[in-house]
């Protein structure tokens, strides 16, 4: 029998199709709402222009607004490229961690796991894109460390929920015992290469999306059992 990967209580129904978990979430405010709508404009500049030549004058015009109400919730562009890291990484634990505690084997969560994790990336494209590409634009631009840090703890944070339930799977026999570290590295890099090949094609049913998220979570799951 596979060993559960901890003892908090989730069906294993709710394993197999975890989508209901980004509709049960509370419905943002208004300034919640405020800030997304920027930030989504910012994306579309920032994929448009590169982030360099990008300006808060390009970002209003996207959002077809003032740049007052930019500066309303902003004081500069990279505070924008910041809180786009950090909504993508609220998306991910908020609906990946949860997953990581699911009663079972480990092989049901990492799949799970997995997933999620390509559902996030496909329901919300432009921002994960921005997010997981803007890295060293980060790095280069923000010289306010605390933040950098903080993106950079979120990040390693994220990865220790997946090295944990590899570590539970190679534990119970179910995963191929080999680094952990570099196993989770390049699970979620397969994971994260979604970004380059996905296409939005007009109207992309939630069951399109979950077909191709089933596809790579049972490829990921394939890829670390023995």
């Amino acid at each position: 029998m596979n060993k559960p990967v901890t003892k908090n209580a989730v069906s294993d129904d709710q394993s197999a199709k975890p989508a209901a978990t980004s509709r049960t979430r509370a419905r943002p405010n208004r300034n919640e709402e405020g800030r997304l709508e920027i930030l989504l404009a910012a994306t579309e500049a920032f994929m448009r222009l590169g982030y360099a030549r990008a300006s808060i004058d390009e970002i209003a015009d996207q959002l077809n607004a003032t740049k007052g109400r930019i500066y309303h919730y902003y004081r500069k562009k990279s505070d924008i490229l910041i809180d786009i890291h950090r909504h993508v990484l609220d998306l991910m634990l908020t609906q990946v961690a949860p997953l990581a505690r699911i009663e079972g084997s480990a092989s049901e969560a990492i799949r799970a796991m997995s997933f999620r994790h390509a559902m996030v990336i496909m329901e919300n494209l432009a921002l994960t894109r921005v997010a997981l590409l803007s890295t060293t634009d980060l790095l280069v631009n923000e010289k306010r460390e605390r933040f950098v840090d903080e993106i950079s703890n979120a990040r390693s944070d994220y990865e220790g929920l997946f090295r944990t339930v590899i570590e539970a799977g190679m534990a119970s026999g179910e995963f191929r015992t080999v680094n952990p570290g570099l196993l989770t590295k390049t699970l979620l890099g397969s994971l994260n290469w979604t970004i380059m090949w996905y296409v939005e094609r007009g109207q992309s049913s939630a069951d399109t999306r979950e077909e191709i998220a089933d596809v790579i979570a049972d490829f990921i799951l394939h890829g670390v059992s023995k």
